[in-house]
């Protein structure tokens, strides 16, 4: 039986005078890649509220 999970996320793609925003993973099995800021969708959150909260604990900004 082949079982899949789906995870919703949601992520930023910041450009700003043609350079591009990551960060660096700094924990977990995919420490040190980069990575574009957001992540899960919780249950009840908008796509735009899970952007705000995930950049809020992220990086310490709002948006």
């Amino acid at each position: 039986m082949n079982s899949t999970k789906t995870i919703h996320v949601a992520a930023a793609i910041i450009i700003h005078d043609g350079r591009v925003f990551a960060t660096q993973r700094g924990y977990g099995e995919w420490k040190d890649w980069w990575k574009f800021p957001g992540g899960k969708i919780e249950q009840g959150e908008t796509r735009e509220e899970a952007l705000r909260r995930e950049i809020h604990e992220e990086l310490d900004k709002e948006i």
